[in-house]
């Protein structure tokens, strides 16, 4: 199984003129593309472009473009944009591209002087990462090695030199950011909103998990959407509008989903064997097979929706000492396998976590007390206990943290003991 090929582009951000230093031709972009959402999300769309000096002529291919966004289709993967100025990382979801200025050009003010060549029809936008270390980080994630480039290079950073822009990269992390979301609550990812872009909480939130939680090494782990709910969560309690309690609950319950669903499923996918396991796409919610039972079953490399967290451990439990390929898989992970098929699913159990997610998705809310509510989030991120997030990645990453909270240093009493 092949993974899809990206773009990439960077941008100067002092181009706008905009009195706000920190306000960039970005976030404009992404609050005129909120509006368009909200107005009318079957058709909303913004076209970013890529400029070039008035005096150069274009060399780029478009058909490069277009036929990497078609062998995207044919994988059920979105096209990704990203873009950066190095301090803020976003990702766009691309539709399709165009080298001439397209005849139902909306796009923003900023380009009327501006020779572009090439547009970027975006129909979904968010943010992926709000300080330079972070959008290092991510972009580290980002490599080219493609039939697209004559370069091959491991990993993306902020000094990367050489190679042409828009680039054709892929994502190590392979996270689907728009084709996983949860359409019964948002259409488009763009409209869960970001903690960042519009709140200066965010970074306090972030030390607050970092130093009391979630170590900043172990929380890197998470998936963007994964980190998304958490934030929104904490940012809602570090201002104390505690009428949203069962919503902080249900973006926990929300954010260990996603997180199993990456430890389990995109791990998979990962190593290569997307096209060994199936799913069931047309029942509610989607069901695992080990093998192709039916017609009506398709490979999970097919299938980007997320799965409930207890089909994925009654996944786990039935094909963990039976399926040769999931094995194979899990083998350097065997701690994690027997936290979720032992530990994980007695927790579920006794906390009703599952029944729970059941009746806020339904927004019957009125059922959960606030103080269950308060549980659900103590318990997954760890509160008064090792939570569940932690508990997962320690068993995933069993070598990488298993010095998180033990003492390595031998000590020596310098105080010499009388005679």
């Amino acid at each position: 199984m092949s993974s899809p090929i990206h773009f990439y582009l960077t941008f100067n951000p002092y181009l706008n003129n905009h009195e706000e230093p920190h306000y960039t031709q970005a976030h404009e972009f992404y609050e005129r593309l909120l509006n368009e959402v909200k107005t009318n999300p079957q058709e909303a769309y913004l076209y970013w472009g890529k400029i070039i000096g008035s005096s150069r002529e274009s060399k780029l291919e478009i058909k490069k473009f277009e036929e990497t966004i078609e062998k995207n289709k044919l994988l059920n993967a979105s096209t990704h944009l990203y873009i950066t100025d190095f301090n803020n990382l976003w990702v766009g979801k691309v539709e399709s591209v165009s080298s001439e200025k397209p005849k139902k050009l909306k796009t923003l003010s900023f380009y009327e002087d501006k020779k572009v060549e090439i547009w970027f029809k975006i129909t979904d936008f968010t943010l992926l990462e709000h300080h330079p270390e972070s959008s290092a980080q991510k972009l580290s994630e980002l490599y080219i090695d493609n039939e697209y480039s004559s370069l091959k290079i491991d990993e993306i950073s902020p000094y990367t030199t050489g190679i042409s822009y828009p680039a054709f990269v892929q994502d190590l992390s392979e996270e689907a950011f728009f084709d996983e979301v949860d359409e019964t609550e948002f259409s488009h990812l763009i409209l869960q909103g970001h903690p960042a872009i519009n709140n200066m909480a965010s970074l306090q939130v972030l030390k607050y998990i970092h130093s009391y939680a979630l170590p900043e090494k172990l929380y890197k782990k998470l998936p963007h959407s994964a980190r998304a709910e958490i934030e929104i969560a904490e940012i809602d309690i570090l201002e104390n509008r505690h009428h949203n309690n069962k919503r902080i609950a249900f973006s926990y319950i929300k954010a260990f989903e996603i997180i199993m669903n990456d430890l389990v499923i995109h791990h998979l996918k990962r190593q290569g064997f997307g096209d060994e396991f199936f799913v069931d796409a047309t029942s509610m919610p989607p069901k695992l097979y080990l093998e192709q039972a039916s017609e009506n079953l398709i490979p999970i490399s097919a299938f980007q929706k997320n799965y409930s967290i207890g089909q994925l451990v009654y996944f786990l439990q039935k094909a963990h000492q039976t399926n040769f390929c999931l094995k194979k898989a899990f083998q350097p992970h065997k701690p994690f396998v027997d936290f979720v098929t032992n530990d994980l699913s007695t927790i579920l159990k006794s906390n009703k976590i599952l029944e729970i997610r059941g009746i806020l998705a339904h927004g019957e809310s009125d059922e959960v007390s606030i103080h269950d509510a308060m549980a659900i989030r103590n318990l997954m991120l760890g509160i008064g206990c090792k939570g569940l997030i932690h508990n997962v990645y320690q068993s995933f990453y069993h070598k990488e943290f298993k010095d998180f909270s033990k003492v390595l240093g031998n000590y020596q009493s310098k105080i010499k003991k009388s005679a």
